[in-house]
């Protein structure tokens, strides 16, 4: 079930994207997840439309400018997020490195860096009440 729908012109004065609201308590962190997820592929799938329709043929691989471009993030944060292992799979050719579309498809569905957060915010969790 998408969280997610898109409002027709006649629904709204102001077309655009409405939450289903679920008054289920328990489901609440996974829908606010699922959400995330789903209203990132929405906003990179908008942004890219318009970026990339120039280009004619998707591009395959991207270098780290076109992989934060394709993103929606600066080069700044894409190379931070390499850094710190949080980024999406990259291969190191030459000086530089390059991203597959497919691996930023997948990291942006999976919920990009909100995902390692929640997981390192997991991890961090789980080892204090271990400790305890």
């Amino acid at each position: 079930m998408s969280l997610l729908t898109r409002m027709n012109d006649g629904e709204a004065s102001k077309p655009g994207i409405t939450v289903v609201r679920n008054s289920d308590g328990a489901n609440r962190l996974a829908n606010l997840k699922q959400l995330a997820r789903e209203a990132a592929a929405v906003i990179c799938k908008e942004l890219n439309a318009r970026e990339f329709a120039k280009l004619g043929e998707p591009r395959t691989w991207f270098d780290l400018q076109g992989a934060a471009a394709y993103l929606a993030i600066s080069e700044q944060t894409l190379s931070r997020y390499v850094k710190e292992q949080t980024a999406p799979p990259s291969v190191k050719v030459g000086k530089g490195r390059r991203f597959h579309r497919s691996d930023l498809d997948s990291w942006i569905r999976a919920g990009g860096i909100l995902a390692f957060k929640m997981a390192d915010g997991a991890n961090a969790n789980s080892k204090s009440n271990s400790s305890s």
